[in-house]
């Protein structure tokens, strides 16, 4: 599944949380870690960044690396150079290492010490593959296979890229899957003379049938439910009760800069438990594209 694991490591609690996750991720079919740690600063930029300055800071970030790979207890590779952007140094080895998932903690508030922790979602931005959100705390929580998957779905095709990607986790690990659908009730100041007097019942039962289509060939242990809501909020809560949750990204941006969407971002903040995002084209690496087959191809690419 994941063969290829790549995890921002900084030295606080949420590079910790991240290489948990990262660790556990890679026991689900023996993937091999790639920690990254970037430093703040750039060569030559200032008296900070001059070559010896820069040579001792790697040099202890490399000495609490180790540290923190030891008291997790696993082995990785090791990427420690300088660049103000966390998520840029991410992308980058990513993108050499051909890495099937990036792993990262959960955002903070707040932009003193920029982190890997601090820049979840801007590792998300530019991601071409998977990115793992842990949530804070997650280091400090008694390992546990992954049993439940949940997986919100609105019946666009980056849901259904999503859910084929829980999926193929659910067949590798043996786990169970929650598909929640979310019909969002009408806008308080909207013209409800627009809307039939049953409409919130049709659109139920249209999602629900929507569901019951996806799980019929999906060959796993699978359940479907339908919610009225808010997306971040009913999947926030479905969250409390699954192992691992994963959602798509419907979001358009420029080239090599595919946005995630309002829902994915507000999730890294508030979910309970790791957060598996599907950015748009990460299936395939071309934004828009709806080759779902590929989804699996991606994640059981060897680099």
């Amino acid at each position: 599944m994941f063969k290829t694991i790549v995890v921002g490591v900084d030295g606080r609690e949420g590079g910790r949380d991240a290489l948990s996750l990262a660790a556990r991720l890679a026991l689900l079919d023996g993937g091999e870690l790639v920690a990254v740690r970037a430093l703040p600063f750039d060569y030559y930029v200032s008296r900070a960044g001059s070559p010896p300055y820069s040579s001792l800071a790697e040099h202890d970030a490399k000495r609490q690396l180790e540290a923190d790979l030891a008291n997790v207890g696993v082995a990785a590779r090791m990427h420690v150079f300088g660049d103000r952007s966390p998520a840029r140094a991410l992308q980058r080895v990513a993108e050499q290492e051909r890495a099937d998932v990036i792993v990262v903690g959960a955002t903070h508030h707040g932009r003193v010490g920029r982190t890997f922790d601090d820049d979840a979602v801007a590792t998300l931005h530019g991601s071409s593959c998977p990115v793992a959100v842990a949530p804070r705390g997650f280091a400090k929580q008694a390992w546990k296979q992954v049993q439940r998957i949940g997986v919100g779905f609105d019946g666009g095709a980056e849901a259904k890229q999503a859910f084929a990607l829980a999926a193929a986790i659910a067949r590798e690990g043996g786990a169970a899957i929650t598909v929640r659908s979310v019909v969002a009730p009408p806008v308080n100041y909207a013209d409800f003379s627009a809307y039939d007097n049953d409409w919130l019942e049709r659109a139920k039962q249209a999602a629900s049938a929507d569901l019951d289509e996806l799980l019929a060939g999906a060959g796993v242990d699978g359940t479907g439910e339908v919610v009225v809501g808010t997306p971040e909020e009913e999947l926030a809560l479905l969250s409390a009760d699954v192992d691992l949750l994963v959602v798509g990204s419907r979001a358009w941006g420029p080239v090599r800069r595919v946005m995630i969407g309002s829902t994915a971002a507000s999730l890294t903040h508030r979910a309970h438990c790791p957060v598996l995002v599907l950015p748009r084209g990460a299936a395939t690496g071309e934004p828009g594209e709806q080759d779902l087959g590929a989804v699996e191809r991606v994640t059981s690419t060897s680099a």
